[in-house]
């Protein structure tokens, strides 16, 4: 009887050793688990990620035409006056300038909002003319402008003063600067 109280003790004993990395791993995961939750729902871990955007393809042969008349077109409209919702050369606003512009030099694209046209193109490192240029919190928040840039540090679009072409180094403009994209459609 004894034999047998003893061999039951050092099985429990054993078991009890093999079970307390198991039971401490889970507590462990548990535990990091529902901290990885709360800080996922925190507002620092919101902030600090930020998703990964595509880099857009080089400008096709086609692209290239495209953004050569863009080129010859667009400063042909400065002086237009500025009106919100216009898209023709009665009036334009931001977005209804680059469409406009854009069906003018023979791309087919909708006629919709800047943040809209943010959100169908791509990341551009290395501007080229043509290439779209963007700007956040102008008249209210989030992406709320656009113009084509021109080279030399200029972009040409319909601001409140109507088509112009601006510096991009302009204290204003550089505040509200997003990013160069390029609309997926004048790409390889």
């Amino acid at each position: 009887m004894k034999k047998k109280i003893i061999i039951i003790c050092l099985m429990l004993s054993t078991f009890s050793l093999t079970l307390s990395p198991i039971v401490e791993a889970y507590s462990t995961t548990k535990t990091h688990t529902s901290t990885m939750a709360q800080l996922k729902k925190s507002s620092i871990f919101k902030k600090k990620t930020q998703t990964v955007e595509p880099i857009a393809k080089p400008v096709s042969i086609t692209g290239q035409a495209v953004y050569a008349n863009i080129a010859s077109i667009a400063p042909n409209f400065v002086g237009t006056p500025y009106v919100f919702g216009g898209k023709t050369p009665a009036g334009f606003d931001c977005s209804g300038f680059i469409h406009y512009v854009h069906q003018f030099a023979g791309l087919d694209i909708l006629r919709m909002s800047s943040e809209d046209y943010f959100k169908l193109s791509s990341k551009v490192n290395v501007p080229v003319v043509g290439d779209l240029v963007f700007f956040k919190d102008t008249y209210k928040e989030g992406i709320s402008h656009m113009g084509i840039y021109m080279g030399e540090n200029t972009f040409v679009h319909a601001g409140s003063k109507g088509v112009e072409i601006t510096k991009l180094d302009n204290p204003y403009w550089q505040l509200h600067f997003v990013a160069f994209k390029r609309f997926n459609v004048v790409t390889d």
